[in-house]
């Protein structure tokens, strides 16, 4: 399971995803900054997307109750 949370890069943002993948999380991510941070298409650049990929971390798996 990997974990992305957006105020490791945007400060005071309180989203944070989770994902089975790192692409899947990235998917997750782009919809939000498109959203909240007002960054459409090309305003996503590869830089931005590499600082996500560095932050996305591994957690272990939620447990179900």
């Amino acid at each position: 399971m990997k974990q992305f949370d957006c105020a490791d890069l945007v400060p005071g943002c309180g989203a944070g995803f989770r994902a089975a993948t790192a692409d899947e999380i990235i998917a997750l991510g782009r919809v939000h900054a498109a959203v909240h941070h007002g960054l459409h298409g090309e305003d996503y650049t590869p830089e931005i997307e590499a600082a996500v990929r560095s932050l996305i971390r591994d957690v272990a798996p939620a447990v179900a109750a």
